[in-house]
């Protein structure tokens, strides 16, 4: 899309990466107090001499929680797949998101929009995780080659 007069090109860029910021701090709130409500009565501990393996104990059972509870709540859907390699990282791939799936294929506007979109499921993650105790930066991609706009990885590093 061109421009409208008077904007370039690097300010067009910044009002949508201000608007990708936004819909991630969106995205935090609804994770954040999403949380609250559906652990209110859950705890995420492990038990084990050595607290470095505690400690990822009790991420991965954050994570998992998130995978099932927290992404059911939302996406009435738990996610397809977890990945980890126990050192603090996990992926988590939606080979099909709801919001994504009516988005076509190979447009690169349509990717645009796609990534756009994806920055409140990004915040909704990193605020989940966050109301745990578990400071986090997430990251996301697409898994296909952008014949399926609705298959995407969500990427976790534990800060």
């Amino acid at each position: 899309s061109t421009p409208p007069s008077g904007e370039s090109e690097e300010e067009l860029i910044f009002a949508k990466e201000m608007a990708a910021a936004k819909m991630e701090r969106m995205g935090y709130s609804v994770g954040f107090r999403l949380c609250e409500r559906l652990a209110q009565n859950r705890t995420f501990s492990a038990s084990g001499k050595d607290p470095a393996m505690v400690a990822a104990a009790a991420q991965l059972e954050a994570v998992k929680f998130l995978c099932k509870e927290v992404w059911m709540e939302i996406f009435r859907k738990q996610i397809d797949k977890l990945q980890t390699n126990h050192r603090g990282v996990f992926v988590l791939k939606d080979l099909e998101l709801r919001w994504l799936t009516r988005l076509p294929p190979n447009q690169e506007a349509a990717r645009v929009t796609a990534i756009q979109l994806l920055a409140f499921p990004c915040g909704i993650i990193r605020g989940t995780l966050s109301n745990l105790g578990i400071s986090a930066v997430v990251s996301c991609d697409f898994l296909a080659d952008g014949q399926n706009m609705s298959a995407c990885s969500f990427n976790i590093k534990i800060k």
